[in-house]
């Protein structure tokens, strides 16, 4: 009977993800691209590590490695020969087995990870599509249809990089701003333009004079705005403020929400985390929201030599 009990219960606790599996389910969000930073970013170097066989009893999500960050996937501090007297050394209990998913990796001390700790990363086409760029569920949050919606593509030159998403909508502004709010906190700039009525929501990730423009050229040639109007009824959502870009709106009577550079990452963060913990409930999802301390590298002092 004990037996048969145990066997139950075991059958009925979620089974543990692999690396594979979560890897195969960050890919279904964040597409592999050529000019991004290695999926795969920091590998266990063990000769018998099988990404089909590694388990995961926890994913960490971040944007930068920062301390909470190495506090989760790197080895525990050992404070037990700090003033001890004892010759035992603290034995500490074995650290769930982990995954974590940087966005930024670039200042990752790979010496700090803990053995058998997979990393993933995702830098271009995480700002591309979760971020406030080609985000299409950001969009339909914010009641844009997106089934009729414009892809703001090229940027940078690189002709294929998605940089935002233009659609319709018909709503307020001061209600479009409290949705964005709710959606990623405090705008760092809120500029409201010639219309409190918004028809037409830009979210970009880039702001400048001619993205402002392109995005009124692109929704006069869907025919949204009459030729010769101006951005009255345009609401122009994007991450950091940038002068030129406040200039060019304002110039259009263009309304302008700039909710942050960091603030947007992290929206991305915060939403994985969201898809993570519904696909794989068995497993501790913990979402860092920090600031990543700068390495601070010594400088190389020149050798004098002294001819005698």
């Amino acid at each position: 009977m004990n037996r048969l009990l145990t066997s139950i219960l075991t059958m009925s606790r979620p089974k543990k993800p692999t690396h594979a599996a979560v890897t195969r389910f960050v890919e279904t969000f964040l597409p592999l691209k050529e000019n991004d930073v290695q999926r795969l970013y920091h590998v266990p170097r063990h000769p018998r590590y099988d990404a089909q066989t590694a388990v995961v009893e926890q994913i960490v999500l971040s944007v930068t490695p920062t301390p909470g960050v190495y506090s989760l996937i790197g080895y525990p501090l050992d404070e037990s020969t700090i003033g001890a007297t004892a010759t035992i050394p603290k034995i500490y209990p074995r650290p769930p087995r982990t995954l974590c998913f940087l966005h930024r990796p670039f200042n990752l001390d790979r010496r700090s990870v803990r053995k058998g700790t997979l990393v993933l990363s995702s830098h271009t086409s995480f700002d591309e599509v979760l971020t406030v760029g080609w985000n299409t569920v950001l969009a339909e949050r914010l009641g844009i249809k997106t089934t009729d919606c414009l892809c703001v593509q090229g940027y940078k030159g690189d002709p294929q990089r998605k940089i935002g998403i233009v659609g319709q909508v018909s709503t307020p502004l001061h209600k479009l701003l409290g949705r964005i709010q709710v959606e990623f906190g405090e705008s760092e700039l809120a500029q409201e333009g010639h219309s409190g009525e918004i028809s037409i929501v830009a979210i970009m990730n880039a702001f400048n004079e001619d993205e402002v423009h392109r995005v009124l050229a692109m929704a006069q040639e869907r025919g949204w705005i009459a030729e010769g109007g101006d951005g009255s009824h345009v609401l122009y959502l994007t991450g950091q403020p940038r002068a030129s870009g406040i200039e060019a709106a304002k110039a259009l009577g263009m309304s302008v929400a700039c909710v942050g550079h960091r603030q947007a990452e992290d929206w991305g963060i915060h939403f994985l985390g969201e898809e993570l913990r519904k696909e794989f409930p068995g497993t501790q999802v913990k979402e860092i929201y920090e600031e990543e301390i700068p390495i601070v590298r010594e400088k190389k002092v020149p050798i004098v030599q002294h001819v005698g």
